[in-house]
């Protein structure tokens, strides 16, 4: 989605809007690996069947072989500290768990746990491997899409311990816990996996991107409920249209937190709740709701790797109807001729954003009744 050596080239024009989002959470760090060592030692867990610490340092290539291995089906719990600084002069920087990656025997799926801890199911026999990308993958398979230089000059210092489990993992958790904690992450950990969260029926995470789980779920009553605070999600459903269909998205959204509390068309305070498009040609178009940019404003999206691919445009502007139940509908296929103008024939899927890491604060929404109606009336339900 971005890289850090680019953003930091445009965060100069930035400092007047970062002056304002200085009571943004700093953030705690603590020494993860000396802390769960010694809750091993401690604990001396029979779940637990290997432990082993790792760095992941800016200069690192992926993927680097953490010499443990597991069997298909095994849990692995990882525990996460450190920083990809973006900046430290504006103390802007992602948190682990959002540039954190694992995967077994050099194949697919890549894990992306998002938060700072979370358990991958082995889906090999073989070794475990760890990286980081922020949104740097070209492909599933984890192949590196930025240029080795640029990569390896990114600040970046991550440590983390991989807990390989006997059995259940969240049995294996307890049983450290019991003999303490280390930053809250154990319990953070258990209470990830006793949630035990799902993605909407239909929708999944967006490459590079996951966690979706965590950020996106299911209401009660049918809605889709979004809840944020300091990571990235973007989850996506397949929908396959031709413009030519006058193709129609409508929606109803509740935003009860908006992210941000400034303008969001800089790269510093991109911070935003969105449902979009990703039309044939890889471009994508979002709808927004801002507290300061203006009703019908348009812009490319201002993080260097996504300028040339992505269009923002704000349907909605302040804060006199937060808090409640809104109605929106845009005709995809005029937007499309109007604001990219690309060589888009199709609209090929319906994303929900929420983006939160820069200036970490908390974003809340709720979405009902999505839906595509074409031009002859066909309805589409998303």
């Amino acid at each position: 989605m971005w890289r850090a050596s680019a953003l930091g080239l445009m965060l100069p024009f930035a400092r007047p809007a970062l002056r304002t989002v200085q009571a943004a959470e700093q953030g705690v760090q603590v020494d993860v690996v000396s802390g769960i060592k010694d809750l091993i030692a401690k604990a001396s867990s029979a779940e637990l069947l290997a432990a082993k610490a790792f760095e992941i340092k800016g200069a690192d290539l992926p993927w680097t072989d953490l010499g443990l291995d597991a069997a298909r089906g095994q849990q692995v719990t990882f525990l996460l500290g450190g920083r990809m600084w973006l900046s430290r002069d504006h103390d802007l920087w992602f948190g682990p768990g959002l540039v954190f990656h694992a995967r077994t025997r050099g194949l697919r799926p890549m894990y992306n746990p998002m938060l700072d801890t979370g358990t991958m199911t082995a889906a090999h026999d073989g070794p475990i491997e760890v990286a980081r990308s922020a949104a740097e993958w070209t492909n599933e398979d984890g192949a590196l899409g930025t240029p080795e230089e640029i990569y390896r000059k990114a600040d970046v210092a991550i440590t983390g311990v991989a807990l390989l489990w006997r059995g259940d993992a969240a049995v294996g958790v307890r049983s450290l816990l019991a003999h303490g904690d280390v930053g809250g992450l154990l319990k953070s950990e258990l209470a990830r996996l006793e949630r035990g969260g799902k993605l909407p029926a239909g929708w999944s995470n967006l490459l590079g991107f996951g966690g979706g789980q965590e950020i996106f779920n299911q209401g009660a009553d049918g809605e889709i409920v979004c809840d944020i605070t300091g990571h990235v999600s973007i989850i996506e459903r397949p929908l396959s249209l031709p413009l030519a269909s006058r193709p129609r998205l409508a929606w109803r959204w509740k935003i009860d937190q908006l992210p941000s509390v400034v303008a969001e068309d800089q790269a510093a305070t991109h911070d935003y709740l969105s449902i979009g498009v990703k039309f044939e040609d890889g471009q994508d178009l979002t709808y927004i709701w801002s507290e300061h940019l203006p009703e019908g404003k348009v812009f490319r999206c201002p993080l260097p790797a996504w300028t040339a691919i992505e269009t923002h445009m704000i349907v909605r502007s302040g804060k006199t109807d937060l808090g409640t139940w809104q109605a929106q509908q845009r005709d995809v296929a005029s937007d499309y001729a109007a604001h990219i103008g690309g060589s888009a024939k199709a609209i090929a899927k319906i994303w929900l954003l929420a983006v939160a890491p820069f200036q970490r604060r908390h974003g809340a929404c709720r979405y009902a009744d999505i839906t595509v109606i074409t031009g002859d009336n066909v309805v589409h339900k998303i």
